[in-house]
């Protein structure tokens, strides 16, 4: 199975800042696709100006190869630090975005204990939803993953690290292969 990763964010604008991992979400995930080892992974090209222009320069990139699956990693953050829980999100029309996305969040309370958000699910049915450029401009099933708020100090201390979190994404990937 060809998975793909992208990076939520880029360098220039790193998204969430965690103050209990001291990290944005860019920061964060690029320690975890390290943690992955050999990934196919994608970067937004932070020299192109507009978000949904990125996003489908980046999609172009990914539709170039067969792809079965392609995550875009990110955590979730909230001002009022009580927050929390899994969520990930998927293009309403793709049942298999919806499965994969059912499987990831039931990996993440299963091995953390973080509780899932709406069933852990986020189903994104149009272009003014936050995510859905992500999730509808690729070929292949895509999920955009919020795991964990990095606001909330529980779900960090559950996910722990980014070594840790590298782990359940393994296990979500040994799941569908």
């Amino acid at each position: 199975m060809r998975i793909a990763l992208v990076v939520g964010h880029h360098e220039k604008s790193k998204g969430a800042l965690s103050k209990y991992f001291g990290l944005r979400e860019w920061d964060f995930y690029n320690e975890v696709v390290r943690e992955l080892g050999n990934v196919n992974v994608f970067y937004h090209d932070e020299n192109i100006s507009g978000y949904t222009s990125r996003i489908k320069n980046t999609a172009s990139k990914i539709n170039k190869i067969d792809f079965d699956l392609v995550i875009e990693l990110h955590f979730n953050s909230a001002v009022h630090t009580s927050a929390n829980g899994c969520e990930t999100l998927y293009y309403y029309r793709s049942n298999k975005s919806m499965k994969y996305a059912q499987l990831f969040s039931k990996v993440v309370t299963e091995n953390t204990g973080i509780k899932s958000r709406n069933g852990g699910l986020k189903a994104l049915t149009n272009k003014k939803d936050r995510g859905f450029a992500s999730v509808y401009y690729t070929k292949a099933p895509t999920i955009l993953i919020e795991p964990f708020f990095g606001s909330n100090e529980s779900d960090c201390k559950k996910i722990q690290s980014p070594k840790n979190m590298a782990r359940i994404i393994k296990r979500f990937l040994e799941n569908i292969t």
